[in-house]
């Protein structure tokens, strides 16, 4: 296998075209198919066709079988890795069952042990490396599991809340050297990168209070990225990986406009059983929602459906905010909704604001296209108005 463009199936070095492959294994009325994503931490310097055949190649020991695959290497990526497409039956016809541990984690192991064989184990360089890299990462990383550690282990102030636990600088508790202050660093900046999201605040005396539930909402993004759990689970595919994640926080709300990903429900601490949306919304941010009274009534009118257009705001009714869920319908069909789309552009345009396509890829980069041609619509609409109106006298 050579090229991100190379596929292979088996450990024979047989090479395939993926699609002819899934089309035989679909008709061959397969059961199950696997699907897993090898994405080594130093993917640039791993032989990642190498890696692949000798991870299945260990895995048909494992499991007592010869396996039928098939591997589509990125290697033209931020993060090269490999999609890998398994066949859910054994050489001998028999269904292919990997247990759960099996799967969470010792096909990890694996991997790992792999990787190191080819690059050796990972130093401290490496490891700040990798540790600077998840920095704005919109997922669970290292450093979120060290501020996590920092609550379990009773590192918190007594100012902390039920809904937050605070955290003290050096939270990695590691003794002080050149490398512990590099840490420090890093974990001090995903803290404002948690705080961009709305996962965290700074409090007083250098301490970040940092919400409770900031692991299951990571995890919930994660989940958005993934483009074959968010089609297992029903949802519409995330315009573009770069969105940043927030959490919307209803008491400041005015208004928020854009189209459903995806319903879910929260499986960690005190986030566990509540119900939330996420909204890829028009200001090109990906918030998460949790359901309100109103959310869960619009939900069981059979609304916020995924890839519906939702617009949510806040109204008052005697000095009380209230919040007003509209349902729009397809997102699709709003991007040729000429009367929303120039009531959207029209107060832009009367202050001489020309909307930019922003460069986002999918859904999101096609409604910002639409509003610039909306408000061209509208500057072309004024001119003719104008040269008109001589005449008229």
């Amino acid at each position: 296998m050579q090229g991100h463009e190379v596929s292979a199936i088996g450990n024979q070095g047989e090479v395939f075209a993926p699609p002819e492959v899934l089309d035989r294994w679909q008709k061959a009325g397969d059961p199950r198919l696997w699907k897993m994503i090898i994405s080594p931490e130093f993917g640039e310097r791993i032989d990642l066709n190498r890696l692949t055949c000798d991870l299945m190649g260990k895995m048909e020991k494992d499991l007592n079988t010869r396996l039928e695959w098939v591997a589509v290497p990125h290697s033209n990526t931020e993060h090269p890795h490999v999609h890998v497409a398994m066949r859910g039956i054994k050489a001998d016809g028999s269904p292919l069952d990997l247990n759960r541990e099996y799967i969470r984690n010792g096909i990890r192991s694996i991997a790992e042990d792999l990787c190191t064989g080819q690059i050796g184990h990972r130093n401290q360089v490496d490891a700040m490396t990798a540790e600077r890299r998840e920095v704005q990462e919109c997922r669970y990383t290292s450093l979120d599991r060290m501020i996590n550690r920092a609550n379990a282990s009773g590192q918190v102030t007594g100012s902390n809340d039920a809904g937050h636990f605070v955290v003290r600088r050096n939270v990695d508790g590691a003794a002080r050297g050149e490398f512990a202050k590099i840490r420090e660093q890093h974990i001090a900046a995903r803290l404002i990168a948690l705080q961009k999201m709305g996962l965290a605040e700074q409090a007083p005396s250098s301490e970040w209070r940092v919400r409770r539930d900031f692991e299951g909402v990571l995890r919930a993004m994660q989940r958005a990225g993934d483009r074959q759990k968010m089609l297992a689970a029903h949802g519409a595919l995330l315009s573009d990986a770069r969105l940043q994640l927030v959490v919307l926080d209803q008491r400041t709300l005015t208004s928020l406009e854009g189209r459903v990903l995806v319903h879910g429900e929260g499986e960690l601490g005190s986030s566990a059983g509540r119900h939330y949306l996420l909204i890829e919304a028009t200001d090109a941010r990906v918030h998460l929602v949790y359901y309100s009274p109103a959310l869960e009534e619009a939900r069981s009118r059979g609304q916020l459906r995924p890839n519906s257009f939702v617009r949510l705001r806040k109204q008052f009714e005697n000095g009380r905010g209230v919040l007003e869920v509209d349902d729009l319908g397809d997102a699709e069909k709003i991007l040729r909704n000429r009367r929303y789309l120039e009531a959207t552009v029209r107060p832009l345009v009367k202050q001489g604001i020309i909307p930019a396509e922003a460069g986002w890829s999918g859904w999101l980069g096609r409604y910002q296209a639409a509003l610039a041609r909306a408000a061209v619509s509208i500057q072309k609409d004024a001119l003719k108005e104008r040269h008109r109106e001589p005449q008229a006298r």
